[in-house]
């Protein structure tokens, strides 16, 4: 199996970067790994660079946007327009796709089954335009999205859908036809000439346009990754969600320095290395 994987990239040092490519070769290994990678704009002017020197020795195969774009910590809408682009003009002959973030690590090799049975791992709820989500009178105020449902969506939000970006994985084909209609509808600098109007667009445009291109009653499961609640990722917390048989990683601990939480992460990565082998 061949996987592109999908990331915004942002900080001041590589080094939570380097411990997720170590920790993706080993939870996904024998999968052969293309990383494409999108450095935010506020990092620093050397992470590139260090991370490609990094690569070419331990190799790694990653692969820069060509362009880097302002991101926020709620809104990576730049950075996943950038990755989009890169991926579908790049002749990688990958066979799936996995969008994750660079503050994320796996500590399950299971999810390498859902990714060769082809699923669709976005989550898909029913997007509810008068619930209590923070970001909701901002998402029915974007032109693109009231472009996008008119068209799309017999001009109703209530068709739209909502999940969740992390974790997201999907076979080539259905990448590519995803791709053309994002481009088509969120292709632009909104949120970089309207900063107080940012929302978190790609949880309502990637699991709304996955629903309009796949055949009815197309299964959509969860994230492979989970989001915990807390900033405190601990042990008890990853053994948690690792009995629950459905996630398979989790966000906010790349850059862990909790050295109990870290050690039991460790022993999890041996293990796993030591299976592959």
């Amino acid at each position: 199996m061949r996987l592109a994987l999908l990331s915004p990239v942002h900080g001041q040092s590589i080094d939570h970067i380097v411990r997720q490519l170590e920790n993706y070769r080993t939870f996904l290994a024998p999968f052969e790994l293309r990383h494409y990678l999108h450095v935010s704009l506020k990092s620093s002017e050397s992470l590139q660079r260090e991370l490609l020197s990094y690569a070419q020795r331990h190799g790694h195969d990653i692969t820069f946007t060509q362009r880097r774009r302002t991101t926020w910590r709620h809104c990576t809408a730049n950075a996943f327009h950038e990755l989009i682009q890169t991926a579908t003009l790049n002749d990688s002959n990958y066979q799936s796709v996995f969008i994750h973030t660079d503050a994320d690590l796996l500590f399950s090799s299971k999810l390498k089954k859902i990714i060769r049975s082809r699923a669709i791992t976005c989550g898909r709820k029913p997007f509810q335009p008068n619930s209590k989500w923070k970001w909701n009178q901002l998402a029915m105020q974007d032109p693109r999205l009231k472009r996008f449902t008119k068209e799309t969506a017999n001009n109703n939000p209530n068709n739209l859908f909502k999940g969740r970006v992390c974790g997201c994985s999907m076979p080539k084909s259905i990448f590519l036809q995803f791709s053309e209609i994002y481009l088509k509808y969120f292709n632009d600098s909104y949120f970089d000439f309207t900063p107080k109007s940012q929302w978190p667009l790609t949880e309502i445009a990637i699991p709304s346009i996955l629903n309009l291109i796949t055949p009815e009653n197309t299964p959509f499961l969860p994230p492979l990754i989970a989001a915990p609640k807390t900033k405190h990722v601990s042990t008890r917390l990853i053994k948690q969600e690792l009995r629950k048989k459905s996630s398979f990683g989790m966000k906010k601990i790349a850059k862990l320095s909790d050295p109990t939480t870290l050690n039991y992460l460790n022993k999890l990565q041996l293990k796993a290395q030591k299976k592959s082998q």
